[in-house]
């Protein structure tokens, strides 16, 4: 039933008022969408889509426009529903006086965990941050903050983890343990609504993408459906007129047809491969490909 999905956005829409009170601005109109149990889904947009507004409403942390959000059929603010859900904000703002040890343990009491510092260590080893237990976060990186973000977001063993750009300022062994860390979450049996810019990443590990340009819902849908099941071929010859390479793109069932005009015009072949198409592929025929 669509109302027990971990997530479920209908007709979202967010305004916000203007600077001295013209008005108002349209952050996000008419965004319907869903994130089903033990998926993960990946959440794209280019700066100013309206990606972090959304988010922050699917977490009760802004109140809806227009539409409703529910999760597993609840209310994103109830007590009960937040206990069930990790969060990873892009630009986490923490105390820089204490120590993951001190925040971890913390943010147990609050959450009325049963872990032990024991088990607080376990965590910070898996996320990178060993030997950093008992170290001020005033001396982290952005990219170690990211690995602190992700240990708390951890702690309870969450039904869902929804982050926003997790992997910022990580550099790509950083990026590939966070992936691997999102894999064995779902594997665990938490479901996974993942923004990021990072289009290889989302294409690497989610089963469905949600895309959002200004404000709006412009695609979504399975890895499949998105990228397409139709194989294409690229193929490389040499012009007659100029003697560079070019290259062209075609279906697969019309590859075989192609070579051989080719070879009735004696244009030399200089390969044949498989053209995949990509997320960004996807992305930019979305937005446009003038979106940054």
């Amino acid at each position: 039933m669509a109302d027990v999905h971990p997530i479920q956005v209908i007709d979202l829409s967010k305004q916000f008022p203007r600077k001295k009170g013209l008005g108002t601005v349209q952050a996000v109109s008419g965004v319907s969408f869903n994130v089903q149990q033990g998926e993960i889904v990946g959440f794209i947009g280019h700066n100013g889509a309206g990606k972090t507004t959304t988010i922050k409403c699917i977490l009760g942390l802004l109140k809806l426009s227009e539409g409703k959000i529910s999760l597993w059929g609840g209310a994103p603010a109830d007590s009960k529903i937040r206990k069930r859900i990790g969060y990873i904000p892009e630009n986490p703002d923490y105390d820089d006086s204490f120590t993951p040890m001190e925040y971890l343990s913390m943010f147990a009491s609050m959450r009325g965990l049963s872990g032990v510092d024991e088990d607080w260590m376990k965590l910070l080893k898996r996320v990178g941050l060993a030997r950093w237990e008992t170290t001020g976060i005033r001396q982290f990186s952005k990219g170690m903050r990211q690995r602190m973000s992700l240990a708390i977001a951890l702690q309870s063993n969450p039904d869902l983890l929804i982050m926003d750009e997790p992997t910022g300022g990580l550099d790509p062994i950083a990026r590939k343990e966070f992936r691997e860390i999102i894999i064995e979450e779902n594997r665990r049996g938490a479901s996974v609504f993942l923004s990021s810019h990072i289009l290889s990443d989302v294409e690497t590990i989610c089963n469905r993408a949600v895309i959002l340009a200004g404000g709006k819902l412009m695609a979504e849908g399975s890895m499949e459906d998105l990228l397409g099941e139709e194989h294409l071929y690229r193929i490389t010859v040499v012009s007659r007129k100029t003697g560079e390479e070019v290259e062209e793109t075609i279906p697969e069932a019309d590859l075989q047809n192609r070579i051989d005009a080719l070879r009735r015009d004696n244009l030399p072949i200089v390969k044949v491969e498989m053209a995949l198409k990509s997320l960004e592929d996807v992305f930019l025929a979305a937005t446009g490909k003038d979106s940054q």
